[in-house]
């Protein structure tokens, strides 16, 4: 109540005197009052979700209206995870220099921190990835990435080129962990599904740039989707780093656009992930992590090459 009060600049009596005004007025009650919390109840979130679509709506009709010289303006929020933002930073800048009277304002940010602001639609819209298709909102798949072993060139552990769950549950890992709390509650994640093998870890962090320092350091091994090795290969030599593909032990990361279901888009949101997709399509055929993969040699003890990544298919959720 406190902090709508700041966001609304007025007095939280004030705030709180208008929700019961208004559930009289509605003859329902939309908070449960427990001890100086306010949990909303089932018929608070229905009220929500058209509240939020009435203010959707508003915004929509002031875009297209001020749009209607052909010239897109206006503001786009958008959020992302980092292994996609960066990606997508050239299509962004392209999109800049065609619309300049387009404001667009970023949010770096974790995955389940996207899916959380556009289900409340802060964001028009998010590049975020997960391991299954959200049921509540729409996501529309831009790129496929694989999860992989990340591990030296010379490691200690013997790991074999196609490892097994057995192989994997003795290593020491170097594991990515949003919260710390030790039991988290199941998300579509990478991480989540690749707690069932990290048997031992040695280290927890919340950033992956972090995680590949202590992997070059050898404190152990560390599972990541394609994008993310890619992202936090920066500010280090990294030729002593291999990686092997897990994808026949642990799903693949689905990139893409997330929108919250039944969304009213402004014209320019809509233009900028036109753009996005076409320039995530242009990419989709390009590896995303070295092409040597650990364990694999030829004669003279050169690696084998990678497979090619095979293009992924663009699908939308329900």
């Amino acid at each position: 109540m406190r902090r709508a009060a700041e966001l609304m600049h007025r007095n939280p009596s004030t705030i709180s005197y208008q929700l019961r005004s208004l559930e009289t007025e509605l003859n329902t009650v939309l908070f449960d009052r427990y001890k100086k919390s306010l949990q909303i109840t089932p018929e608070g979130k229905k009220l929500l979700g058209w509240t939020i679509t009435t203010f959707e709506t508003l915004q929509s009709m002031r875009s297209a209206v001020g749009t209607s010289d052909g010239r897109l303006q206006g503001d786009i929020f958008l959020g992302a995870t980092l292994p996609v933002a960066i990606m997508a930073v050239d299509a962004i800048a392209a999109f800049r220099a065609e619309n300049p009277q387009v404001n667009i304002r970023i949010q770096r940010a974790l995955s389940s921190e996207i899916v959380q602001a556009v289900k409340e639609s802060r964001l028009d819209f998010g590049l975020t990835g997960m391991t299954a298709l959200p049921t509540q909102d729409t996501m529309e798949i831009l790129l496929k990435a694989r999860p992989l072993l990340v591990m030296r060139k010379d490691s200690i552990w013997d790991i074999p080129p196609i490892p097994t769950e057995a192989d994997l549950e003795r290593l020491p890992f170097v594991v990515f962990q949003t919260s710390l709390e030790e039991n988290e509650q199941p998300k579509p994640t990478l991480q989540y599904a690749a707690q069932r093998l990290q048997k031992n870890t040695v280290i927890s962090v919340n950033n992956y740039h972090l995680i590949m320092q202590f992997v070059r350091c050898d404190v152990g091994v560390a599972i990541m989707d394609e994008l993310c090795y890619r992202a936090t290969m920066f500010g280090s030599d990294w030729s002593s780093i291999v990686s092997c593909p897990l994808d026949h032990l642990l799903p693949n990361v689905l990139y893409g656009i997330l929108v919250r279901r039944h969304k009213h888009i402004s014209p320019q949101a809509q233009a900028l992930m036109d753009a996005l997709r076409r320039h995530f399509t242009e990419l989709a055929a390009q590896p995303f992590a070295p092409t040597f993969l650990a364990g694999q040699t030829q004669k003279g003890g050169q690696p084998k090459a990678a497979r090619p990544r095979r293009k992924a298919t663009s699908r939308k959720g329900d």
